[in-house]
């Protein structure tokens, strides 16, 4: 009877558990990869299928309580990480329809898109005119102009 506990499979699995890794964030599908690999090796070496499985369980263990956090901290940097309307802050636009002096709204494009915005002074922008996102409020942009050169 052939033995289901074989290096080639440990491998395979290590393998296919680094490729899924790709597809799905968080550095878990890694650390059971890592736990295969050291299983496959126990394996190889001749080692019965209990030491592989513990094998497994602690080369998993060590890299998820080891290598996930290094990972982590280097991959998600937390607060410097913008996303969203967050990172539009700072982003340049166009004003692309002219803003009401009184009130002070009008339209840029900024990013790819076209916003609902709002000048922090009373400076009349035109058509064309650069801005730059000084803050979000819900769906508007609130925006300064740029100096022309």
């Amino acid at each position: 009877m052939m033995d289901f506990f074989q290096w080639h499979w440990w491998a395979a699995a290590a393998i296919l558990l680094f490729i899924a890794e790709i597809f799905v964030p968080g550095f878990f599908l890694l650390c059971l990869g890592v736990g295969a690999a050291g299983a496959s090796f126990t394996a190889a070496i001749g080692l019965n299928s209990s030491v592989q499985l513990i094998a497994f369980s602690a080369f998993s263990l060590l890299s998820f309580f080891t290598i996930r956090p290094i990972l982590m901290k280097r991959m998600w940097k937390g607060p410097d990480v913008k996303t969203n309307v967050d990172a539009l802050v700072g982003q340049r636009g166009k004003v692309t329809q002219e803003f009401d002096p009184a009130l002070r709204l009008g339209r840029v494009a900024a990013a790819g898109d076209d916003w609902r915005a709002e000048c922090v002074n009373d400076t009349a922008l035109r058509i064309g005119d650069i801005i730059e996102v000084v803050r979000v409020e819900s769906n508007t942009l609130i925006v300064k102009p740029l100096h022309k050169d």
